[in-house]
């Protein structure tokens, strides 16, 4: 059942019937003092008691604020792989997977520049063998599981492997298709699952007759070449031309590069899709020249917008944005420029620094790294800036509405990696990522790494009003495992502008948390509506006397910082019944500050804090005088046995006692 069906309707506030005081033993006269054997707030109604009687009513024990329930067992941050490849390794045996349809054959021309260019495994998914085919296997699931299977058996470490699909179609709700077999429709989200644990040294995708846009991203990332061709007559022919021997050696370093076969087939079709993070990729053994350098050094953004105008058609600047002040900043340029030298292609990096932030960016934290099209076009921010080019794809969307289905379907995926990356890269895209605030709060239910819940509540929060209809499934994160997760749960309801009498019962639960983060942010909430405190104030005596000492001293601390007004002396009975003798010396001391901060309010407590006078404890002495001078007149039974302590062997004690009646006799002439 979703959260919102759960959720908080049954919440409702009301006014609460407050506990009657005790009356006040009548003052008496300074030079007649009597003792103060007047009833004890200790006697009345029981904090349980009293939170039943109340129109408010909730349990808000920290072992009965299982509000939603989970099933999940939550783990910690998934390390990130950088997608980079391992170096690439020209001796081991080159592997290629062929996916010739459920019709076939259709990828001949494929074939024959593959074989020409190197000596190829060819493991081939199709309805006939042709011959030098080292594997064939029909184009059914099984067929292709055998064929993945000799992959993950025999392809090395640092190896190429090229994956070449004869058509991608649609498919309902995954936005980045499938390859059609025999049996059924190969999804693309499983096949980059399945080729996630097959470390190559660079892999090659060639998608022909691509239906969905996002084909194109499904299996791009930072060590990936990819090109797709669109459908219908027009692609075939662009295809075509990519598979050519007559493709021109554009730089004359005796290679055919990818990317100058990408170019060549793009004359066909302007709209086939092709990224490059690598630069330097062939179907021969050998690599095109590499064309990387030092990245260029700008300051400031007039000298970075002077640099982006001399950007060509087809080129892309992937631009550092540092600044002066950024610790993290001068160990990533290092690494930055180090990724410049061993990059060639269409990329030009450029390291920008500037003393102020990088406004207009959509930069969350720095270092940060962003894309740029020539004409000075921000094409996006790198999700990971410690791995910037698995987000390059990206910047062959130009529409908004592209990218978000290409995260939505990533936030899907089965591998916590590929969802973190997409909740950073949701982040990065600024007001624009609130069309997937229903997709983000839906995997809040679901996900079961600690740290990506944690960057989906900074994207929600991020929304502020426009997230607040999510507030019910920020609720269920209240029982998370992870301090930081419950902490950013309850920060990110005061962010989106939640209610807090919505949620009043389980934050009164989150006062008593065992982390403080997590305290102070509840006890915060909480005050963020005035008029909620004098309804939840039964329900905070509970907590205040929970069997548990840890979770009694976290409410006591929580009730000393709201701010209750006339209503905190309906807490007086729990507050002296947790200062009796016997109970932790530090809950006691506890107590009586909050029985000093009540001020003259503590009045119907006069005849409980005089017989504490006589406490073993110095500082419960101290403190009950306190108290009882700031009681006033309605104190002056007590004089007396303020006036026993100026024998007291403490010295502050004395002092404080004499203190109290001084303040009371002046009470008391003021009454006269």
């Amino acid at each position: 059942m979703r959260l919102r069906d759960l959720a908080v309707s049954g919440l409702l506030l009301g006014g609460c019937r407050p506990v009657a005081p005790a009356p006040a033993s009548a003052p008496a006269a300074i030079d007649e003092p009597r003792g103060c054997d007047g009833s004890l707030v200790t006697d009345e109604v029981r904090a349980s008691e009293a939170n039943l009687a109340s129109a408010f009513v909730c349990d808000p024990r920290p072992d009965a604020a299982k509000w939603v329930g989970s099933p999940n067992a939550f783990t910690g941050r998934p390390e990130l792989p950088r997608t980079e490849p391992p170096p690439l390794d020209v001796r081991q045996p080159r592997f290629a997977l062929v996916f010739d349809g459920r019709d076939g054959p259709r990828l001949g021309h494929a074939l024959a520049t593959l074989r020409s260019e190197a000596d190829y495994q060819i493991l081939l998914a199709s309805t006939t063998a042709p011959s030098g085919v080292a594997r064939h296997a029909p184009p059914t699931e099984a067929g292709v599981a055998e064929l993945l299977a000799v992959l993950r058996r025999e392809l090395a470490p640092g190896a190429m492997l090229v994956i070449v699909a004869t058509e991608v179609v649609d498919t309902p709700d995954d936005p980045w298709g499938c390859i059609p077999l025999a049996d059924a429709c190969y999804p693309l989200g499983t096949l980059r699952h399945v080729l996630m644990d097959i470390r190559t040294g660079a892999r090659v995708v060639v998608l022909e007759q691509a239906r969905p846009r996002l084909a194109f991203a499904a299996l791009a990332d930072g060590a990936s070449v990819v090109m797709t061709f669109p459908s219908g007559q027009v692609g075939a022919a662009a295809a075509r031309a990519f598979w050519s021997s007559g493709v021109p050696d554009g730089d004359g370093d005796g290679v055919i590069a990818l990317r100058e076969r990408a170019a060549h087939a793009r004359r066909q079709a302007a709209e086939a899709r092709f990224v490059d993070p690598l630069g330097v990729l062939s179907f021969a053994r050998r690599s095109a020249r590499a064309r990387g350098r030092d990245p260029l050094e700008v300051q400031g953004r007039a000298e970075l917008d002077r640099a982006v105008a001399t950007l060509v058609p087809g080129e892309i600047a992937v631009v550092n944005l540092s600044t002066t002040w950024c610790a993290a900043c001068e160990p990533f340029r290092a690494e930055f420029a180090e990724l410049s030298r061993r990059t060639g292609g269409s990329l030009r990096f450029i390291h920008a620094e500037t003393d102020e932030q990088w406004q207009g960016f959509g930069a969350l934290s720095y270092p940060a790294v962003a894309f740029i099209a020539p004409g000075g076009r921000l094409l996006g921010v790198a999700a990971d800036s410690h791995d910037p080019l698995a987000s390059l794809a990206l910047t062959q969307f130009d529409a908004i509405d592209d990218r978000l289905a290409h995260h939505r379907a990533q936030l899907r995926s089965p591998d916590a990696p590929v969802r973190s990356r997409a909740v950073r890269a949701i982040i990065a895209l600024g007001p624009p990522g609130a069309a997937l605030a229903p997709d983000l709060a839906r995997d809040l239910h679901d996900e079961p790494v600690a740290a990506i819940v944690l960057d989906i509540l900074l994207a929600l929060g991020s929304y502020g009003p426009a997230a607040r209809e999510f507030a019910p499934e920020l609720l269920a994160l209240f029982n998370h495992t992870d301090d930081h997760v419950r902490s950013l749960a309850v920060v990110t309801l005061q962010r989106i502008g939640a209610d807090p009498r919505a949620l009043a019962c389980p934050l009164v639960a989150l006062v008593a948390d065992p982390s403080s983060g997590v305290r102070k942010a509840a006890t915060e909430l909480l005050a963020a509506h005035p008029s909620l405190l004098p309804s939840l104030l039964p329900a905070l005596r509970v907590v205040m006397e929970d069997a548990v000492p840890g979770i009694r001293m976290a409410a006591l601390a929580a009730f000393r910082r709201l701010p209750w007004g006339d209503s905190a002396a309906e807490a007086l009975p729990t507050l002296v019944r947790l200062a009796t003798p016997g109970e932790p010396e530090l809950q006691r001391e506890e107590a009586m500050a909050a029985i000093v901060d009540l001020g003259p309010r503590a009045a119907a407590a006069v005849p409980d804090l005089a017989r504490l006078l006589a406490d073993d404890q110095p500082a419960i002495r101290r403190q009950a005088a306190l108290a009882l001078g700031n009681c006033g007149a309605a104190a002056g039974c007590a004089v007396a046995a303020l006036a026993a302590l100026d024998g007291d062997p403490d010295v502050h004690t004395r002092r404080k006692a004499a203190e109290a009646q001084a303040r009371i006799a002046a009470a008391v002439r003021t009454t006269r």
